[in-house]
């Protein structure tokens, strides 16, 4: 298998050492301290052109450390048998996530988290020890959504921290800036509107596309919740516009073919346009494949509450008794959250259909 290329990162401690400098040295050659320099050749400050140039000059590269700088974030190695195992590992612990409850799927994966984080610790080959890193921050943000999922923010939150911490040691800072993503998703389910366009603004500063794309999606949603319909559409047309650009995302759900669709959709549910949300989560139901029924839980619960506050409130019961047994197996607290809100709607509306429905969601609610 052809080796990996090094990074600007190694590719710096090599010819720092083939220079004979040490980092000491070195401070006095670039404008940095010794702890920053150290940051930078473990690969836990991303290069820009300055830096690059800088480098490449102090150290005679000819050229190649600002080739490097430039050259896209390289993900886990994949020449590497423990990276590529515990990799698998992720993507069968994702589809647990997808049918299962988060206390199921928790029991293995925070394990995972620990093992991978004090692998890496210990790791004395670098390109092996920033693999690891870039793991252990993928299974600490998946872990957090799931802790989200069993109502328990505060561990969600945690982990959500761990990521960006173990993300910056393997060279991806990227998803510091998508924690801030979590954050406003954290807000927006409390309801509080302030807070999830401020995180969401926050999160769009990023340098990816991809995350400042799911950030958008996030202040539509943070303005919906405030009425600010004109604020609301801009933010969603910028989406619409970042996910056009975007060809492959490592944030945010996996299981939505247009994720601004389902946003949009939301939004206008809170701005009071409801027959428009609904006939949107109509078109977007049939395209989330049957394995996700974590997705296909929430959003065909939101597609049934669009069409209650529409005024077809036959309608929705009976999409939401469809999904009953759905809602006992993934206990999702962002799941309970629509749930309850539904219940409270057909205790106001009274529909005669509602009389069965409304006593099984009594019972998961209070289970």
């Amino acid at each position: 298998m052809k080796p990996l290329s090094p990074t600007f990162a190694q590719e710096v401690r090599r010819l720092r050492n083939e220079r004979g400098l040490s980092l000491s040295q070195m401070t006095g050659l670039v404008p940095y301290s010794k702890g920053h320099l150290s940051k930078i050749e473990n690969g836990q400050v991303q290069p820009n052109p300055e830096m690059a140039r800088l480098f490449d000059n102090v150290l005679q590269a000819d050229g190649h450390l600002i080739e490097l700088a430039d050259a896209p974030a390289r993900p886990i190695p994949s020449d590497h048998t423990t990276l590529l195992t515990f990799d698998s590992m992720f993507d069968h612990h994702r589809a647990l996530g997808h049918r299962l409850s988060p206390e199921v799927v928790l029991s293995s994966l925070r394990p995972q988290v620990d093992a991978l984080s004090s692998m890496a610790r210990s790791a004395d080959d670098p390109g092996l020890g920033r693999g690891l890193w870039l793991l252990a921050a993928r299974y600490a943000e998946y872990a957090g959504w799931m802790e989200q999922e069993r109502g328990d923010d505060a561990s969600a939150a945690e982990l959500t921290r761990r990521a960006v911490q173990y993300a910056a040691k393997g060279g991806d800072p990227d998803l510091e800036a998508y924690a801030y993503v979590r954050a406003s998703e954290f807000a927006l389910y409390r309801g509080d509107a302030h807070a999830t366009v401020a995180f969401a603004r926050k999160a769009g500063k990023s340098r990816s596309t991809a995350v400042q794309a799911v950030a958008a999606q996030r202040e539509a949603q943070g303005y919906a919740l405030a009425g600010a319909a004109d604020r609301c559409q801009a933010a969603l047309d910028r989406a619409d516009e970042l996910q056009r650009a975007v060809s492959d995302s490592r944030y945010g759900t996996t299981s939505l073919i247009d994720q601004v669709a389902i946003a949009r959709a939301w939004s206008f549910h809170d701005l009071g346009r409801h027959a428009e949300a609904a006939a949107i989560l109509d078109d977007q139901m049939p395209l989330i494949a049957p394995t996700a029924l974590r997705a296909r839980t929430r959003f065909g619960l939101r597609r049934a509450l669009a069409h209650a506050a529409a005024g077809d409130v036959d309608h929705a019961c009976a999409l939401v008794e469809g999904l009953l047994d759905d809602i006992r197996q993934v206990q999702s607290a962002t799941v309970h959250i629509d749930l309850t809100a539904f219940s409270k709607l057909l205790s106001r509306l009274r529909p005669a259909a509602g009389r069965e429905v409304a006593g099984e969601i009594g019972e998961i609610l209070f289970a």
